[in-house]
């Protein structure tokens, strides 16, 4: 199997690398889409009506009107949301199939329009319920596109294995499901992760002339995060700042500078002030949440976010569905076992600047969430997929911080074979958290969750499930071996630094 997997190593061309992680990327979300039933994620039949109603020339409100094929989206997730014994066969035969306009509703309206532009070009492709499986594969390919060039520049830029099998942490079943239904999260969590890798190349990275592929990713990635949900620009902004502390003063002072940097924050600049006036003009962040009526009643919202706080870090992991479909408890408790270690391991080795930027990551990980669903939704209201962006984030800056510090000497033997088993460890427990929880979201909606792992399927998604089952594992394979590919041959060759704090 090793050797398989090593044969499956992505080229180092830069295109046709970012082409197979991609490919990979593509079959675990497409075949997905296709299988999971109608307005199957989480508020999916929302999200779905008011890209009807953006193509259709209505951002912006929280009653389009729309054909009446559009109301069935209800209809179809009422009969499964909150109902884990009840397969997908509950959507049966078509409920409307009037095509006469009525006056709908969503609680997505009010979100900046550009998410739903794009994937709303399903519904006019096909302008009935049915039209969300071209929405969802038109989500997926950008979601696809930043992870894989995210990906491929982090793999093809690190001097060692850490900073690409780190990433594997953030790509938890949870963050594989938003990304195969529809829904604005699976494109912030792949937008951030690319522009942090992008971010570190250009502000950390050895200085080289030209406008480089970094640049490319990291202008792209930006201005497609800034405008997919609310808060987007705030974690963009936070995760700059924990770069330039890793940069240092003399970095940035290069920077400003530097006349790539000027253009590739000036195109971000002008789309952010964009989506923050849209985000101020419709109240984006308070859409069906109630505020707190005081400032203390938002102080003590907060302490009621971490009293359950173990909810966030099942929902990060794979709590899936309408957050109905759990993951086992032991795989989100050892993913959160697995994320602490590597951060620790990786903070022990940082330099005193670095340790400032990954405490200032994992800060904004853990403080922003509970701030502000405390003052802005009174405890209530967050979910763990919203803080996945900046784990992601924070991930990267930690591993490449570590990659990319100075100084000549190598590591001791004991680091070295930590690096080594983390780059067998890490990539394992994806592929079993991650067939686990594919396992049990299959049976769900086929047999019922609770029925026996032998009962008769009820239910028969558009693609026949041994083509769809085939497609996803074999990109989960191929992606593994993405995770894989770099060898101990580059742990020797290019070790990690332990140096003196500075």
């Amino acid at each position: 199997m090793p050797a398989l997997l090593a044969r499956l190593a992505v080229p180092r061309r830069p295109l046709a690398d970012i082409a197979v992680v991609f490919a990979a990327l593509l079959a675990i979300l497409l075949s997905g889409a296709v299988f999971l039933p109608i307005a199957s994620g989480a508020d999916e039949a929302a999200h779905y009506v008011y890209a009807a109603a953006v193509v259709r020339g209505q951002p912006g409100t929280l009653h389009p009107t729309l054909p009446a094929r559009f109301a069935n989206m209800d209809v179809f997730a009422g009969c499964i949301a909150f109902h884990p014994d009840v397969t997908a066969a509950c959507q049966g035969p078509l409920r409307i199939s009037s095509t006469a306009e009525i006056l709908s509703q969503t609680n997505a309206g009010l979100y900046n329009p550009v998410f739903y532009f794009w994937t709303g070009l399903g519904t006019l492709a096909v302008p009935t319920e049915y039209g969300l499986y071209i929405s969802r594969a038109l989500a997926a390919v950008v979601t696809a596109f930043f992870l894989a060039w995210g990906l491929s520049l982090l793999r093809r830029s690190s001097r060692s294995p850490l900073p690409v099998v780190a990433a594997s942490l953030f790509l938890t079943p949870m963050t594989l499901y938003v990304g195969m239904v529809l829904n604005p999260s699976a494109w912030e969590i792949a937008t951030l992760f690319a522009a942090t890798v992008a971010g570190f190349a250009v502000a950390c990275g050895p200085p080289r002339a030209g406008w480089r592929e970094e640049h490319s990713l990291l202008l792209a990635a930006s201005c497609v995060l800034v405008v997919t949900r609310g808060l987007s620009p705030l974690f963009l902004a936070v995760t700059a700042l924990a770069l330039l502390v890793v940069a240092g003063a003399e970095r940035t002072r290069r920077l400003m500078t530097d006349r790539r940097a000027w253009i590739v924050a000036g195109g971000i600049a002008a789309v952010t002030v964009f989506s923050v006036l849209w985000v101020l003009a419709h109240g984006t962040n308070y859409v069906g949440v109630e505020k707190p009526a005081s400032l203390a009643d938002g102080l003590t919202g907060i302490s009621v976010f971490y009293s359950n706080y173990h909810e966030q870090v099942t929902q990060m992991y794979g709590n899936l569905g309408w957050l109905d479909l759990r993951s086992p408890n032991i795989l989100s408790t050892s993913w959160i076992l697995l994320l602490g270690g590597a951060l620790v391991f990786c903070f022990g080795l940082a330099t005193r600047r670095a340790r400032w930027a990954i405490l200032l990551a994992f800060g904004s990980a853990t403080l922003i969430p509970g701030v502000l669903s405390g003052l802005q939704w009174s405890g209530y209201g967050w979910q763990g997929r919203y803080t996945m962006p900046l784990v992601a984030a924070l991930l990267v800056i930690a591993a490449l911080a570590v990659d990319l510090a100075p100084g000549p000497n190598p590591v001791d033997a004991g680091t070295r074979r930590v690096v080594t088993m983390l780059r067998w460890l890490l990539p394992t427990f994806l592929v079993v958290g991650v067939t686990i929880t594919t396992v049990r979201t299959g049976h769900r909606y086929l047999a019922g969750d609770t029925s026996a792992l032998t009962a008769a399927w009820q239910w028969t998604p558009p693609l026949a499930v041994p083509v769809l089952a085939v497609t996803f594992f074999g990109g989960l394979l191929m992606l593994t071996g993405v995770f894989l590919s770099r060898g101990s041959d580059l742990v020797d060759r290019a070790p990690i630094s332990s140096v003196t704090a500075r």
